[in-house]
């Protein structure tokens, strides 16, 4: 069960004097990332689990970090949010946590670039979380492209023989957005660009072959087929890439109901820009699987009726076949219900 007590700090406020020493010892264990400081912290990207295996042994002078971060062992992780404007906060996620049962407390703050190791100078931009075992914890709106540092402390006297445990930051200030998803007609062409990056370190597009400048953010696309385009953006040592759909052909708007009863109103099942596919096959069912109406292309809106016989009222089951060339889509399927 989660051992988990959480002080809860304001979002935003200026933390008390705290003046950290530099790490005195730290013992290196290969093949492993040594505990950080401040001012040298452990860099991660967004959604890249990074394993901590090892603490530094740190002085606190003063008071204590919001009286949480309190232990006399520490590491420091550091990240930097994207281009990207969000009203959302980054999740810290810390699982595979293995410290014998010693409470680990963590909490995110924002330093001070020129001078990273005064914590007068630090902003909390989360609430300080302290647990045994694996937990998360999200912090608020975070500002674009700066620099953010995760503190995490063991709360005991001594170290323990062995603690580790493995942290992931993710969230939309750590990614990239690829905008817009997309429907065109044959050999038409659209813009699509990306939000996030850095747009001084470039972009890479692919499908390459079909944009006009796959190392642009703004591109023009060209697909002769419905094609998902994945961009690429750098902030910074991080890399993220994000999706988009281009759509190839018309849409397509199918009603979920019609009164075939010959009023005048709604009497026809009119779906729009299935006739602009001449190979489209539409397939009617009844609940028991029954095929009940078959149109190619469908030239003219049904009126309910099979053989001249109206149907009964119900629902009733379609799949749609585009059987176009050069159109790589999955047969839409769907229901609809006749109402007299």
């Amino acid at each position: 069960m989660l051992n988990k007590r959480t002080i809860t700090l304001s979002s935003m406020y200026k933390l008390t004097a705290v003046a950290f020493l530099s790490a005195l010892f730290v013992t290196h264990l290969p093949g492993t990332l040594l505990a950080q400081t401040c001012d040298n912290p452990i860099e991660i990207c967004g959604n890249e689990p990074t394993n901590i295996v090892d603490f530094a042994d740190v002085d606190f002078t003063g008071q204590a970090i919001d009286t949480c971060i309190t232990g006399s062992f520490m590491t420091a992780i550091g990240f930097h949010t994207t281009y990207l404007s969000s009203n959302t906060g980054v999740t810290i996620s810390m699982t595979g946590v293995d410290c014998a049962g010693t409470l680990l407390s963590a909490i995110v703050v924002e330093p001070n670039v020129l001078d990273p190791c005064n914590t007068s100078l630090y902003t909390a931009v989360s609430n300080c979380e302290s647990a045994s075992e694996d937990f998360s914890f999200t912090t608020s709106d975070l500002f674009t492209n700066t620099d953010y540092l995760i503190l995490v402390s063991i709360d005991n006297a001594s170290l323990p023989p062995t603690c580790g445990f493995v942290i992931e930051a993710y969230g939309e200030p750590l990614s990239i957005e690829a905008c817009c998803p997309t429907n065109i007609g044959y050999l038409e062409s659209t813009t699509l660009e990306v939000l996030g990056g850095d747009g001084g370190l470039g972009y890479v597009w692919s499908p390459s072959e079909t944009v006009d400048n796959p190392t642009a953010y703004s591109v023009v696309a060209t697909p002769n087929t419905t094609t998902s385009y994945q961009v690429t953006g750098f902030v910074e040592q991080c890399e993220y890439t994000d999706q988009v759909l281009v759509v190839v052909g018309t849409d397509i708007d199918v009603p979920n109901a019609f009164s075939p009863n010959d009023d005048g109103i709604n009497d026809y099942w009119k779906i729009t820009g299935l006739s602009s596919y001449t190979r489209s096959r539409l397939t009617l069912y009844d609940r028991w699987g029954q095929e009940v109406f078959r149109s190619i292309a469908y030239p003219q809106p049904w009126n309910g009726k099979r053989r001249s016989n109206q149907v009964p009222a119900g629902t009733y089951y379609y799949v749609i076949e585009l059987n176009e060339p050069g159109v790589e889509l999955d047969p839409i399927t769907g229901n609809v219900a006749i109402i007299r």
